[in-house]
């Protein structure tokens, strides 16, 4: 909008393409979509873009600590000091919650043993990044 590339109202229509599949910023895209003719929508935009760059960063974070425990988990058989490996990447990726299950040091989840916790990680993780 700001550089003529596209118009108020391809952005409106857009965001009410968007609203119909569900997203990320639903708030946001429902302002834009709403939007009468004088309102300032580029505010609205700008939050959306924040919030897209932070979920990307996010999920590849994620991506990588996955990648990273299961590759560390194929071959804990290998490792003396595997539990601590596993509490390194604990604390580089500043402690994940989905990770508490099977750190030697926190409380167990839900009544699960490390072992329950670990494979619920990896079963959840594979099947949220199968197709990403």
């Amino acid at each position: 909008m700001e550089n003529k590339i596209i118009t108020r109202s391809e952005v409106i229509n857009f965001a009410t393409h968007i609203l119909d599949e569900g997203i990320l910023g639903f708030d946001w895209v429902l302002k834009i979509a709403i939007a009468d003719e004088y309102e300032d929508i580029l505010p609205y935009i700008h939050e959306l873009i924040n919030l897209e760059d932070s979920e990307d960063n996010s999920m590849i974070q994620d991506k990588w600590r996955y990648v990273i425990l299961k590759e560390l988990y194929s071959k804990k058989s290998t490792y003396e000091d595997f539990n601590e490996k596993v509490e390194e990447v604990y604390a580089d990726f500043d402690y994940p919650e989905d990770m508490a299950g099977f750190i030697g040091y926190m409380p167990s989840v839900a009544g699960k043993s490390m072992e329950e916790s670990w494979q619920e990680y990896l079963t959840s993780s594979e099947e949220k990044f199968e197709n990403k």
